[in-house]
């Protein structure tokens, strides 16, 4: 930029002059534009806006823009020069003149008279914009012409005359790049056949400069520029008006925006730093939670590295993830370890077990009061985290708490003063335990979910209260010890509802919910083999191999994807005590499951490693790094067991057509960055770790793992179940009565609310006993009669992912924008949402269910889908359900027109017509006539590949 934004905004704003402007609309908000001049740009808002303006130098997917069919428009000062703009040594060294100096901003004046700026402004940097990329340009600084000689009536219009020729040679050099200017008004009549629009601020609403308050504009001013504006738009050129409204007002921002749009002109509503901030009349969701993790022990047994091993990946971000938020971590060692958070993140969870180093905590406590009074929420787990006395008070003040935070006692009985009962005894029965407690009551106003009293022996030392558990409008704190029970066995059980707890912490979820156990109504359903005991000798059935049985007893009985792994030295008998004649029977073997239509080929790794990240705090569990090998192998080579095992597999096993598509991890499924990395660079999806293992003998949502875990900038994605080998308590037995008992996973996991699919996850071991393939045939035999729809893991990581990365933006009351890749294709909002679904003003929304009192929206696969709900729609066909993929070509108040595919046949639940409606189907071309129920509703049953068409009879 020529000018510092914040600077230039004030300058401008006091001249009563423009500051940016932007260019086209968009299919799915037709009146919304977006600006940001940040170094680094965010793609949602690039996909859902239409049209952009950012910096030329920023960092931005101009590709993703284009696919999605988004307009950016570059940066470019026409009429000044910043000191600290990229071009201007080269300006200098040209010898290009200026026209004066503006001493407030430090920036120089650029005299457009003068041929020779023309020349470099048009074929030097509006160029190499061009060549980045970009869809044409946003030129501001258009009336800092009228800064060079007010008083010279003479200068002034040489230096108008040359906006006028640099933007006529800028149309004639670049025909197809879209020009907007700022303001400009002087200049229309001359250019409007070389403009496509002009952009101006504060039409409605501003930020005063002078007194840095957000005000409504004066009338007067605003009845000017409509008078300004008018001509333009009679010419047909599009009117981008960018205002400014407190961002605590999102009421006045939609409604800013609605009458910016009411006069048929382009509104954005922000703030005046310009960097992306949008308010209106799209606003980003804020659904990220900012979590810190970390200790500075050096025992590496208890150390906590990753978010993996935080308090806040364990035990809240399953929850979270639940309500519909995702959480990002960062480790505090230095006070750069701080970020700036944007609009995108809702709250900061300061976790339990959490340790900083005493030189960074007054820097918290600063930037913690910082991102309240920017509307963050602030949640404390465990414990107050500040070591020192004076940083503690600090904060208990500036939050409003009753007390030091120092630590009391131990009393000799606490007795519980009050406890709410919705919220409390939730998994464990809370009680008042006499152990030390901090001096610490919660804020005026909170509201207290559990408090106690502590009494002393000492006769001169007075009872002490204690409020370890409270909400308030800053969010709120749940500490230790009535926080979590732990076991003798080191399980642990919730004292307090997370969801209930969170949810009122957080405040309700406002956007709808992501949700990956649920697609097109019904739960979803994915089964993986990791490759261990491929090659065993099997008790089940003599002389076969293990992967034999499993093949004939499972895979070719049960018509669901399933996802199948081998590990390489296996297949090669490389393994310690495999015989070299071994690999050709084995690699037959694998050709033959690998060819069946319903598998999905995966690599289990070269040498299956039991740890894969060396000084890991598992490492202590394994005697080995991997399997002991006949080949030198010493060291462990991430590109050898990734890329290696996947080319092998590629070579040598998988049909031509259908290459491996999954990693599974091995072991302690614990893979670093690097290992992530080299997925994601291969095109894999990746699956395995977490620990869900949630059963009627291990009762608790602590049981129940998150669906993805960041490890450094990548993303794992974790398996929505653990495989035999834990249930059976690694295979010492007993091998039916134990596996089995993931039947109460199952079951665990969808009542009283979904938090998992369905997930048949084993390994080949498991056809070496007759006890073991007998249980996983009453597993399979409990799925097939139940009503899922089936996906392959490949599809599920994809899914998991997306959700993460989904960005939901409010388009006013009860409307949203949804951008993803379309691979997260459900969401979630609360039941009686469902007769409020107007599909008559939402877009890529093909029905939705009601279930556990959720509504589960239903969307198409479309990157951008548009949910609206309306007090009184108009009621129209949608689906309710489908056990099958369902894609779409029609669907109108009078006909649906799809295609259902599927390994098995496909049973579908449409609902909306009116009762007892007569109703056409066409399958295949085969007109079946058939009849709604009373309440609408039409069941359907379809074979495994359908084209159908459902029709309305007149």
């Amino acid at each position: 930029m020529t000018v510092p934004l914040i600077q230039k905004f004030a300058f401008f704003l006091a001249l009563g002059i423009g500051l940016a402007g932007w260019v086209t609309a968009h299919a799915a908000e037709p009146l919304a534009f977006y600006v940001n001049y940040a170094a680094t740009v965010p793609t949602a808002p690039l996909l859902v806006h239409g049209t952009a303006i950012v910096h030329p130098e920023a960092k931005v997917d101009l590709a993703a823009a284009k696919r999605a069919g988004t307009t950016v428009l570059a940066y470019l000062s026409i009429g000044e020069i910043a000191g600290d703009a990229p071009y201007r040594s080269e300006a200098v060294q040209r010898n290009l003149p200026f026209a004066g100096r503006n001493e407030i901003w430090k920036s120089d004046l650029i005299d457009l008279a003068d041929s020779r700026w023309r020349e470099f402004l048009v074929h030097q940097l509006a160029a190499q914009i061009v060549t980045k990329g970009y869809d044409g340009f946003f030129l501001d600084t258009v009336d800092s012409v009228d800064l060079i000689a007010p008083h010279n009536p003479v200068r002034t219009a040489a230096a108008r005359a040359g906006v006028v020729k640099l933007i006529q040679a800028l149309r004639a050099t670049f025909p197809h790049q879209r020009i907007v200017i700022n303001r400009g008004f002087f200049a229309f009549d001359e250019l409007r056949d070389s403009i496509d629009g002009v952009l101006v601020e504060s039409l409605f609403e501003t930020r005063d400069a002078a007194t840095k308050t957000y005000r409504a504009v004066d009338p007067a001013e605003t009845s000017e520029l409509l008078a300004k504006l008018k001509p333009i738009a009679d010419a047909g050129r599009s009117i981008y008006v960018l205002d400014y409204v407190d961002p605590t007002q999102p009421g006045r921002a939609d409604q800013t925006a609605d009458r910016i749009r009411a006069l048929g002109y382009h509104a954005f509503i922000s703030t005046p730093e310009l960097d992306g901030r949008a308010l209106a009349p799209l606003r980003i969701a804020p659904r990220r939670i900012f979590a810190f993790f970390g200790n500075l022990t050096e025992v590496q047994a208890d150390q906590i590295r990753w978010p993996a091993d935080s308090f806040v990946g364990q035990r809240l971000q399953a929850p979270l993830e639940w309500l519909g938020y995702e959480v990002d971590y960062r480790r505090l060692l230095v006070v750069e370890d701080l970020p700036a958070l944007g609009q995108e993140y809702h709250a900061i969870i300061l976790p339990r077990s959490w340790e900083i180093p005493a030189a960074v905590e007054p820097y918290l406590v600063d930037w913690l009061i910082t991102q309240r009074a920017a509307g963050k929420k602030i949640i404390i787990f465990g414990t107050l985290p500040f070591a020192d006395p004076a940083q503690r008070a600090r904060f208990t003040a500036a939050f409003g708490l009753d007390g030091d935070g120092a630590i009391i006692g131990p009393p000799f009985r606490v007795d519980v003063v009050s406890k709410d009962p919705r919220l409390l005894d939730y998994e464990a029965p809370i009680r008042g335990l006499p152990v030390s407690f901090l001096n610490l009551r919660a804020p005026a106003g909170a509201r207290k979910i559990f408090s106690v009293r502590a009494l002393f022996r000492e006769p001169d030392k007075a009872p002490a209260d204690f409020d370890p558990i409270f909400t308030c409008d800053w969010g709120g704190m749940a500490m230790d010890p009535y926080l979590l029970f732990r076991r003798a066995d080191y399980r642990e059980f919730w004292h307090l509802d997370p969801f209930a707890f969170l949810t009122e912490a957080l405040g309700e979820t406002a956007f709808p919910a992501p949700d990956t156990t649920t697609r097109d109504g019904l739960r979803l359903f994915l089964s993986h083999i990791d490759g261990d005991g491929f090659g065993s000798f099997s008790h089940t059935e003599a002389g076969r191999r293990s992967a034999e049985v499993v093949r004939d007893r499972i895979l070719k009985k049960y018509p669901l994807p399933v996802t199948v792994s081998i590990i390489e030295a296996e297949m090669r008998a490389l393994v310690l005590h495999q015989r070299p004649s071994e690999s050709a029977q084995l690699e037959a073997i694998a050709r033959d499951i690998f060819r069946l239509p319903h598998v999905e080929i995966a690599s289990h790794s070269f040498s299956h490693p039991f740890f894969w990240i060396t000084n890991d705090r598992t490492e202590a569990f394994y005697d080995e790094q991997n399997l002991e090998l006949k080949v030198a192998y010493d060291k462990l080579d991430l590109t050898r067991e990734i890329i290696g095992s996947v080319t092998y597999i590629n070579e040598n096993l998988a049909p031509p057509d259908r290459p491996v598509k999954v990693f599974l991890w091995s072991g302690n499924c614990r893979p670093p960055p690097e290992a992530l990395a080299l997925t994601r660079q291969l095109g894999l999806e990746n699956l395995n770790g977490g620990d869900t293992i949630i059963t009627a003998r291990n009762l608790s949502l602590t049981a129940v793992a998150p669906r993805t875990m960041p490890w450094g900038d990548e993303l794992q994605v974790y398996a929505p179940n653990q495989n035999e080998n834990v249930y059976t308590n690694n295979w010492r037995g007993p091998l039916f009565g134990t596996f089995v008992h993931v039947l109460d996973t199952f079951k665990l996991t969808e009542s009283p609310r979904r938090t998992k699919p369905v997930n048949v996850y084993y390994h080949f071991y498991s056809g070496d006993y007759p006890a073991a393939v007998q249980a996983l045939e009453t597993i399979y035999d409990w799925v097939m009669a139940q009503p899922l729809h089936a996906i392959t893991v490949s599809q599920y990581a994809r899914m998991a992912r997306d959700a993460r990365d989904t960005t939901i933006f409010s388009a006013g009351p009860g409307r949203w924008v949804i951008s993803s890749r379309g691979e997260s294709r459900t969401f979630r909002l609360p039941g009686d949402a469902a007769n409020r679904i107007d599909l008559d003003r939402s877009t890529g929304i093909t029905g939705w269910n009601i279930y556990q009192g959720q509504t589960y929206v239903h969307s198409d696969g479309s990157a951008q889908v548009v949910l609206a709900l309306s007090d009184q729609p108009a009621a129209r066909p949608h689906l309710e359900t489908s056990s099958g993929e369902i894609s779409f070509r029609e669907h109108t108040a009078t006909r649906l027109a799809f295609r259902v595919s599927d390994t098995r046949p496909v049973q579908i639940t449409l609902a909306g017509f009116a009762p007892a409606a007569h109703v056409q189907v066409t399958i295949d071309g085969n007109p079946q006539p058939r009849q709604a129920d009373a309440s609408g509703r039409l069941s359907v049953s379809l074979p495994d590949q359908a084209d159908v068409t459902v029709e309305t009879a007149p």
